[in-house]
């Protein structure tokens, strides 16, 4: 029978095989195994699944289907004495074709502003016009400010997330409450030096996923406003969830993307695999941020579209993620179209479209 990889169940072991960090040897499989079981059990790190997958790629074509009683080669990890073992069963990852050079990195642009962008909804009411502007005539930003100021990301567990102050409370003791709303004044004990009219980030720490880490979630947005032997006032501009006291502060996220800049198709994009979501849920849904293990070191920016392919086949697509968020290692993307409730942790997606 045939399995798809989103299923995540407890994988089953050939008796004989040891848990260690360095394994050798050979795994058959049976129903409910994944390549990110079988990482995560022969490496602790499911990570490692491309590990497997490029060993035995004469036996799985499509990192999203293993079926029972296929025998797969479990290679050492790269750069340890078992892994040396075996040279020729570790072929090279697929590199991204020589017609899509990754970009060097560009002076970050000053802030665009969140008011006033417009975008395929826009109306033009200028002229006394009611209609909405076609997308083919405007020029419009392929991902909002918003979407990427309010995207989550993942901090490793033995890490605290990187920031430069704590919101405190609100700027004024005439005002009260457990949440601080636009617009209001609030005060931040900041650790690093700021400036009036610095842009700052309010995010929280919500969630952990099993093996993989903390989910920060952006709260809102603030200005700075005055500096002064208080510490820094600034003046909430967006709210994403609560904004209260103890979230932390740091720097919006570049933001460069321009009007009439969208993501181009390529061929021979890199695989991904889904490593969690930002937030529990029994079912999937269009704007939902799922996890992906690659990240800006990898060549990915905001913007970039992955895809689910139906079959190994490729005849339809299922599914689609766009990159909202980047870190180093991993790309936070949400959900632009699904035919049913495909997108599950350890699917496997493939770059389909990349930013120019």
């Amino acid at each position: 029978m045939v399995r798809s990889a989103a299923t995540l169940v407890a994988a089953m072991i050939l008796p004989g095989f040891a848990l260690a960090q360095e394994p050798q040897g050979t795994h058959t499989v049976v129903t409910g195994d994944t390549l990110w079981d079988l990482s995560q059990f022969y490496y602790d790190d499911p990570f490692e699944w491309r590990v497997i997958w490029n060993a035995n790629r004469d036996v799985v074509e499509d990192p999203n289907w293993i079926y029972p009683d296929e025998m797969l080669r479990i290679p050492g990890l790269p750069g340890t004495a078992a892994g040396a073992a075996e040279p020729e069963e570790m072929p090279a990852e697929p590199q991204p074709p020589a017609e899509m050079p990754v970009q060097p990195p560009a002076a970050a642009p000053p802030v665009i502003p969140m008011a006033g962008q417009r975008t395929v909804f826009y109306r033009d009411t200028t002229n006394g016009s009611t209609g909405i502007v076609r997308g083919a005539e405007t020029a419009y930003y392929a991902v909002s400010t918003d979407a990427v100021y309010s995207a989550p990301w993942v901090v490793r567990f033995d890490t605290e997330p990187e920031h430069d102050g704590v919101l405190v409370g609100f700027a004024t003791t005439a005002q009260r409450g457990s949440t601080i709303r636009s617009y209001e004044l609030a005060s931040v004990d900041m650790e690093v030096p700021a400036r009036v009219g610095d842009m700052l980030q309010l995010f929280r720490i919500t969630r952990s996923i099993e093996d993989i880490g903390q989910v920060a979630t952006p709260t809102g947005v603030l200005t700075v406003s005055a500096i002064g032997n208080e510490g820094v006032v600034g003046r909430v501009l967006k709210e994403y969830a609560r904004v209260q006291p103890g979230d932390f502060v740091r720097p919006l996220p570049t933001y460069e993307i321009q009007p009439g800049q969208y993501a181009q198709e390529i061929v021979g994009g890199s695989e991904a695999m889904v490593m969690g979501f930002a937030a529990p849920a029994e079912l999937n849904a269009l704007g939902r941020v799922a996890f992906l293990d690659l990240g800006s070191d990898d060549g990915v920016t905001i913007g970039d579209e992955f895809i689910l392919y139906g079959s190994s086949l490729e005849t339809h697509t299922e599914g689609t993620l766009q990159v909202v968020a980047v870190t180093e290692t991993m790309a936070s993307a949400r959900i632009l179209s699904l035919t049913d409730n495909v997108f599950s942790r350890g699917v496997v997606v493939r770059l389909a479209k990349k930013m120019r």
